[in-house]
Parts: structure tokens; sequence; C-alpha cells
């Protein structure tokens, strides 16, 4: 690379990285707020909570990488058209191309990371959050379960005690279990309790009733009991061995998958989805960057755009991704839909690289624009005047 080249690689990639952390801080947080449940119970708890966020950061990372390079790379590129410096490139015989590669550079470098962390790191990460998301549950009474509300453990399993005594002893437990999709179990309990005397934790239930009911037919059938124990390991999806998810396993076990997982029953295109969700994550932090580039990456001297590239630029960022996630979750029942996950990034890449190579771009109207420094200026004419009749006031 030219000395221009690593100037501007190195101020998009200062300016990338602040973004990222940013945008990955915000992610984290609101991530933890919403398992906050995990962490009420003992400071045992608040331990395996706070692993837990640690092991979940990976797929933080994939998502939030590439946001962080779009906002960085047209920030930088706003403050090189504020600054002149991009119209003085141009007119010293800069090429466009010159100005892109060391961006496209960094774009490579930053998907390679996140190929690396959706094949390798990532599945070892959630296969380890589920055996401490286990390991907490098997200790229900402290962590979880608590007086007259329902808790949901996690998608399709629900507990609900009436009210929990000293000694550890349950009153009023009910327990629905839609995991299964052929199968829903309703277990009702006057009373329970958790016993650990044999090395296994257990959920001895007493004076109750169990609700099998068939999806297919309807049929439900009832059985009545004076006791019950239910293993706690199976409230982690366990029973040998934990059944891992599809997006738990590794990219190896996805290219030839076992037949009789259930989920690969459950989902028949899951596992060719996640596997070429994996192949294809790679390519958005180079799709971004390209967008990047469409958005702000040519010289000019309308130094009030800047704000509106940058809400152009994360809208076509969250488009693309929504449209991701879309087929994602499209090919989930339809295998067949998988090339989805290449077209939308492919067709991204290219579809930004022709109109930076023509010097096409993506700007708001002029109307729109001057609207918004009119609805600004007002803002803070309004501001002005508040603040002086405050300190008449005082």
């Amino acid at each position: 690379m030219t000395t221009v080249e690593r100037y501007i690689f190195r101020r998009i990639a200062i300016a990338a990285l602040s973004a990222f952390a940013a945008i990955l801080a915000v992610v984290w947080i609101t991530q933890a707020i919403t398992r906050i449940d995990f962490a009420t119970g003992s400071a045992g708890s608040i331990g395996a909570f706070l692993t837990m966020m640690a092991l979940l950061t990976p797929q933080f990372i994939t998502l939030t990488l590439p946001f962080g390079l779009l906002i960085g790379a047209v920030n930088v590129l706003n403050a090189m058209n504020a600054d002149s410096e991009m119209p003085v490139m141009a007119g010293s015989g800069l090429s466009r191309f010159a100005i892109a590669r060391p961006i496209i550079i960094l774009s490579l470098l930053l998907g390679a990371t996140v190929f690396l962390i959706s094949h390798f790191v990532e599945p070892r990460a959630n296969r380890a959050v589920r055996d401490v998301v286990i390991d907490m549950r098997t200790d229900l009474l402290a962590t979880l379960i608590q007086d007259g509300r329902f808790t949901q453990i996690e998608d399709g399993l629900t507990i609900y005690v009436d009210r929990k005594e000293a000694g550890g002893r349950l009153n009023g437990v009910l327990i629905a279990d839609r995991r299964d999709p052929e199968t829903h179990l309703i277990q009702f309990a006057r009373q329970a309790s958790v016993d650990e005397s044999t090395g296994v934790s257990l959920m001895v239930l007493e004076d109750g009733q169990l609700h099998r009911r068939q999806v297919k037919t309807g049929q439900v059938s009832i059985i009545r009991f004076r006791s019950y124990a239910l293993d706690l390991a199976q409230f982690g999806s366990v029973g040998d061995g934990i059944e891992y998810f599809l997006h738990e396993r590794e990219t190896s076990y996805l290219l030839n998958p076992d037949p009789n997982d259930k989920w690969v029953q459950s989902w028949p295109g899951q596992a060719r989805g996640e596997l070429h969700r994996r192949m294809t994550e790679w390519l958005y932090p180079v799709l971004f960057a390209m967008v990047a580039l469409v958005v702000a990456g040519q010289p000019r001297t309308h130094r009030s755009a800047s704000i509106m590239a940058v809400v152009l630029a994360f809208g076509a960022g969250l488009g693309y991704r929504w449209a991701g996630y879309f087929s994602y979750n499209a090919i989930k029942t339809d295998g067949a839909l998988f090339w989805l996950l290449y077209a939308i990034p492919l067709a991204g890449i290219g579809l930004s690289a022709l109109m930076f190579l023509r010097g096409w771009t993506v700007q708001v109207p002029d109307p729109v624009i001057r609207m918004a420094g009119t609805l600004n200026d007002r803002w803070q004419r309004l501001r002005r005047r508040t603040a002086r009749r405050q300190l008449n006031q005082a």
C-alpha cells in the first residue's frame, strides 16, 4: 500500500474498532439485562451468569463487527470530505480504487476473523453456554423458581410454583413442556422437593397428574401419581449426554448430520441452513465496506449530507441483515432455499461495486437535507429560548 492508502487504512481501522467496541458493549448489556434472572439467586449464580455472558460474546462479535466497520468507514470518509481531503486527492489524480483498496483489505481481514469465529469459536462457546445453563438449572430453587411466577426456562419449557417453603419444599407446582414437537406434557403436583442424595439432582413431585398430548392426533392421556421423580438435567435438554442444538454443533457435524437427530427431524433444513450461514457470514464485512464506499466514498463539497450518509449506510446494513435472517428462517423448513444466503450478500457486493466504479452514489435529495437543516435550526433556537427562560426564572 502507498502512504496515502496506509493513512486511510489506519484511520478507518481505528474508527471501525472504536465503533465496534461501542456497539458490542450496547448489545452485551442489552442481552445481559434480558438474562438477569439467572443472576438473582446467589453469589454462585452470579459467577455462572458472568461466565455465560462471556461465552455469548463470540456470537455478538460476528453480528456487530460488520456494523462497526460500516459506521467507522462512513464517518472517516465523511470527515475526509469535510476536511477537503477527498476532493484534493481526486484533484491530484488519485484513483477511486486507491481509496477503496485499504477499506477492502480491512474488510477482508475482518471477514477472515468472522469466518474463524463462526466455524471454530462460536459453536464451542455455544455448547459451553448450554453446559453452564444446565448447571445453573439444576439449582432451580436458588436461581430460577420464584413464588407465583411463570418462569420460562427455555423455549417450550415453563415452570410455575405457587409457594416455596423453608427446607426447599414447593407447593402448587406446574410444569409445561412443549419442546418435543410431537408430544406436549403438562405436570401438576401439590408438593415437590429437590433430592440430591443420590448424586443426581431430582425433583420429586407428590400427589399430582401427568397430562400427555399427542400433537398430530390431539389424543390426551392422563396419569395420576403419588410420587414422580424428574431428572433436573432434562431441563437443559439432556439425556445420556447433552443433545446440543444445531447451532451448537461443529461444522464437521453439519456437513454430515445424524438423520436420527431430533433437531434434524424437527427442522429438516436447519442443518443445511446453519452450515451455509457460517459459510456466508464473512461476506458481510465486505458487503458493508462496499456500502460505505457507495454512500460516502465519492469526493463532494456538500458537507450537510454527512449525517444522511450515516443514516443511509446503517439503513442499508439493517436491510441486508434482515434479508439474511429472513432467508435463514425460511431455510429451516425448506433446505432448498440455501442459495439465498449466498445471493443476498453477493448481489449486494456486486451492485455496490458497480455503483462505486461507475461513480454512482446514493444521497438523500437536497429538499430533504434542507428540511432536516431547517428543523435542526428551529430545534436549536427552541433550546436556546428554553434555556434563557429558565435562567431568567432562576
